[in-house]
């Protein structure tokens, strides 16, 4: 009617709290949308630290285990045994004792003997009152010139060392300045022909390794 204030409708209200409503939910999607997802791996590991750590605790209950049992003795520790038994054999003094001979006589003897593979070798026994008898000279006994040869050039070579003062063979005389032929006495063992004859000084001294 005229002159009365009309009632205002409440529809405009109604729309824009609808249309805020609506902003407010777009605006909150988008934001969860922005945000970063987080990495299953790295959940993952966050998670199973405190396994690992749990794993890697020793424990305070475990038993003290037992030594292992000796093992065989190495190759190497044997062998070095057996190398020190063999140079000590090898190493072993010469006897010095060999048909009454002087005790350097003896040793070179059983040198001589052992080198040239002589195994008869005459020395004081049943002899005069030469160097044989005195216990200071041997015979070497071979029939075989080049072994005699060999022996004769041996002891002449280590005359100082041996304490030798002289050497017959093949009715031949040598005190260390050269061969010089001797009268004939007669048969092959008087001429020195099946043996080396070599004579000694009595004070030599001696040290020699059979």
């Amino acid at each position: 009617m005229p002159g009365q204030h009309r009632k205002q409708s409440s529809t405009p209200r109604v729309a824009l709290f609808a249309v805020g409503t609506i902003a407010a939910t777009v605006l909150a999607l988008l934001v969860m949308m922005m945000r970063p997802a987080e990495d299953p791996q790295n959940t993952a590991a966050v998670g199973a630290a405190p396994a690992v750590a749990a794993d890697a605790a020793p424990s305070s209950t475990t038993e003290p285990q037992a030594a292992p049992p000796p093992g065989p003795v190495p190759v190497a520790a044997v062998d070095q045994s057996q190398l020190v038994e063999k140079v000590a054999k090898q190493h072993t003094p010469c006897s010095t004792v060999l048909a009454a001979t002087r005790p350097h006589v003896a040793q070179v003897g059983h040198f001589i003997g052992k080198t040239f593979a002589v195994s008869d070798i005459g020395g004081a026994v049943g002899r005069g009152n030469d160097d044989h008898g005195a216990g200071l000279a041997l015979d070497f006994m071979t029939s075989d010139t080049a072994q005699g040869n060999a022996i004769a050039e041996f002891v002449l070579a280590n005359k100082e060392r041996f304490g030798v003062t002289y050497v017959i063979w093949q009715q031949r005389y040598n005190d260390g300045n050269g061969w010089s032929y001797m009268e004939d006495r007669g048969s092959a063992t008087a001429n020195h022909y099946d043996h080396v004859h070599v004579s000694f000084a009595p004070n030599a001294i001696v040290d020699l390794i059979c």
